[in-house]
Formats: C-alpha cells, structure tokens, sequence
C-alpha cells in the first residue's frame, strides 16, 4: 500500500509538473504575436543623392545569417492577404513546374527551419528520426543533418499546423510546397536552377504581393527572358553580364540582399492597379492593360495619375538570394514594405534626397523614370518633396554638407 501511494504521489507531482510547464509553454507563445506587433517595419530607404542614377545590382553581404528572414507587425495582414491570393486559382500566386519538387521541397523545409530556431515561439516543426542510410531522413542545413527532416510546421501566429505527409497523400508526390512556404513568411518567393545551357530559369514560386508582376508571366522562364520581357531599362548594358556572374558564382555558405524603390497610386499592396491598370489583362512589357483584350473584359481600369501627394505611396523592396545545398537551387526572396509618401516626408532629410534621386532617374521611352511610371506622380510629388526640404531647412533640422548633400549610409 505505501509503495502505491508513493508512486500515485510522484505521478500526481510529475502531472503538476507537466500542467506548469505546458501553461509556462501556453504562455510564451501566447506573449509572442504580442511582440511580434511591437516590431516595426526596418525603414529601408534606398534612393540616393543625384544627380547620377546608379545602375548596377547593388547586391551587399549579409553577415549574420540571423537576419535572414524577417518579421514585423505587418506579419498577420500580410499573410492573410497572401492566403486571399493562393485561394483564387485565377490569379496563379503559387506555382511549382513539373520536375522541381525537390527543389521547392527544400526551400520550404530550409525556410521552416530557420523561422523555428529564430522564432521559436512563433513556429516550431516536428522531425522525422536520423536514419545515415536513409538520406530522406536527414536534416536540413540550418539544423543539420542529423537533426531530422521535417514532417510538420506549426505556425503558432495563425494556428496553422502543416502535415507535409498528410499534404503529400491528398495532393499527390508532386504537390506544391512554395505553397505551403508562401503562408509562412511575408516575403514572395522565387526558387531558381541553372538549367542544361547554364541559364537559371524560374521554376517554383509563391508571388502574391509584387505590386506590378505575375507569376503567370515568368515562371519557366530563363533570368534573361524575364528581365527582357519585363523591359527593364538598360538590362544588356547595365546588369546582364553582372548578373549571370553572380548567379553562377554563388556559394552556399553566403547569403545577399539588395533594395529597390518604387512609387505607386495607391495603397494595394498585392496589386496597384491605378498604377498598372486591371490585373487580369495585364501586359507586363508594356506596363498596362493589353490592348488586344481592353475590348474583350468588362470594366477594365487604366492607370491613372495621382492629383496629389496623398496619393501617392512609396514602395521598397528587401530581396535576399542563397544558394541551397541539396538541390543548387537559388532561393530568391522579397519583402515588400509600402509607406505613404506624406508619411515618409516627414523624416530629416528624406524629402530633399528623394527628390534629388527622382530627378536623376534617366528620361525617354524605356527609361527609368517610364519603367518606374513617373508620369503618374512626379508631377505632384516633386513639388510636394521640395516644399517639405525647404520646411526642413528652415526649421533647422536637416543640414547640408558642402556638396549640398546629407551623408545617410545606403540604403538608408
């Protein structure tokens, strides 16, 4: 009898135990959306003085492999915007082609890997166990190998729980796991892989916010057919060779960032349709609706310029590359922030600095300032950013140097 009730005893107190750790666990997660809507936006700015454009990748080392992939307060918007998008199958967000499974697999798994050591209490993942001759068993490069693969992602902001075997049994060997990957973080996804002529042709993606492209234009397609077909001004001269250089030369164990800015009409996020017109019909070499369909849908919108500052919002991206090791795949991914530009002006030193940069953009067809649509807001944001730098220097915060310049480090 006392030997029973010694051992009901300790399980009463292993039980207690458990109930103290399980709601100490409860709690913490349940504290971290609450952080999570404490973390700002980062404020890229990457425009810089005029009057020289700079034309070249701009690609920088990121040298803490921690700032891989990050999350803000905009994380929940985002992502149920994201998933608004996925679950229209007319607006094809999220694509894998056939044969690139594995790539795209590893993405995903190298993608949960990450958020579930950095943000341990906003996702975790479960594992498969270490088996050395069973290679499907291994782990990623983020946890090792002998880790685990994953097998289910639990992201504990929406409450989604994803089962990639369950997945896997409903939707066939080839499911899409960019998918997947495109509810779990804020970024659009692009996975990459050189193909049989040493070309890197864009072969999975998640795409739900890029503002003035679709998936459906470039997925198959080779970095030089996108970049050509999406008429980016002075591509051959400027970036081709560059490019291709970088990409062929890219190590694993590196990874890179780059910014770029925009300006938009209005506040949409997944797709600016004052500034590209209706999404549907959209022709992405010519920057509008295509011309051979206007006639044939019903109440297609056109661009249209702002008639004033309030309408106009800025619009960066942070895009980051990596090579993954199982595949060589390159993962390409890009997080947009959007700020009203009334809202931005109000910072020391943005409004001069940006308006030196918009008038340094080259002029003419296929410009810079056409690829970036200036015709629909310069002609009310320029003057509105000159006002706002006299304001700034008349109220004695902001100091020019000798150049007539600040001395902000890029991209900032």
């Amino acid at each position: 009898m006392l030997t029973d009730l010694v051992a009901a005893t300790g399980l009463l107190l292993l039980f207690a135990l458990y109930q103290r750790f399980c709601a100490k666990k409860t709690a913490a997660r349940s504290q971290a959306p609450m952080k999570l809507a404490a973390t700002q936006p980062l404020p890229y700015r990457p425009f810089r003085w005029g009057p020289t454009y700079p034309q070249h990748m701009g690609i920088r080392n990121i040298a803490e492999s921690s700032k891989w992939l990050q999350l803000d307060n905009e994380y929940a918007d985002t992502i149920r915007l994201r998933a608004t998008r996925m679950s229209d199958p007319s607006l094809v967000s999220s694509r894998t082609q056939p044969g690139y499974h594995a790539h795209a697999l590893e993405s995903l798994v190298e993608m949960a890997s990450f958020l579930s050591l950095r943000f341990p209490k906003l996702f975790t993942v479960e594992r498969t166990s270490y088996v050395r001759s069973d290679p499907s068993s291994h782990g990623d490069s983020t946890a090792g190998k002998e880790a685990g693969a994953i097998r289910v992602i639990h992201n504990h902001v929406t409450g989604e729980v994803w089962d990639l075997e369950v997945v896997e049994r409903a939707e066939g060997p080839e499911w899409d796991p960019m998918r997947v990957a495109g509810h779990l973080v804020q970024d659009d996804l692009a996975v990459v892989v050189e193909d049989e002529n040493g070309e890197y042709r864009f072969q999975a993606g998640s795409v739900c916010t890029a503002g003035f492209w679709r998936l459906q234009d470039k997925i198959g397609l080779a970095l030089d057919e996108i970049h050509f077909g999406g008429a980016v001004p002075n591509y051959a001269d400027k970036y081709q060779r560059s490019m291709n250089r970088f990409f062929s030369n890219l190590r694993e164990d590196k990874l890179f960032e780059r910014n770029n800015y925009f300006f938009q009409v209005d506040e949409q996020l997944a797709w600016s349709e004052k500034t590209n017109g209706t999404e549907a019909v959209f022709d992405h070499f010519n920057k509008g609706p295509r011309l051979d369909l206007v006639d044939k849908v019903d109440g297609v919108v056109h661009p249209a310029a702002a008639t004033r500052a309030e309408d106009v919002w800025f619009r960066t991206e942070r895009q980051t590359l990596r090579r993954l090791p199982k595949t060589r795949a390159i993962l390409f991914t890009v997080r947009t922030y959007l700020v009203p530009v009334t809202k931005l002006a109000d910072e020391p030193g943005v409004p001069g600095r940006m308006a030196s940069a918009i008038r340094s953009w080259p002029q003419g067809d296929r410009s810079v300032t056409w690829y970036k649509g200036g015709e629909l807001f310069n002609p009310v944001l320029l003057p509105f950013l000159d006002q706002k730098h006299k304001e700034q220097l008349a109220a004695g915060v902001l100091h020019l140097n000798d150049k007539g310049t600040t001395g902000e480090r890029y991209p900032f």
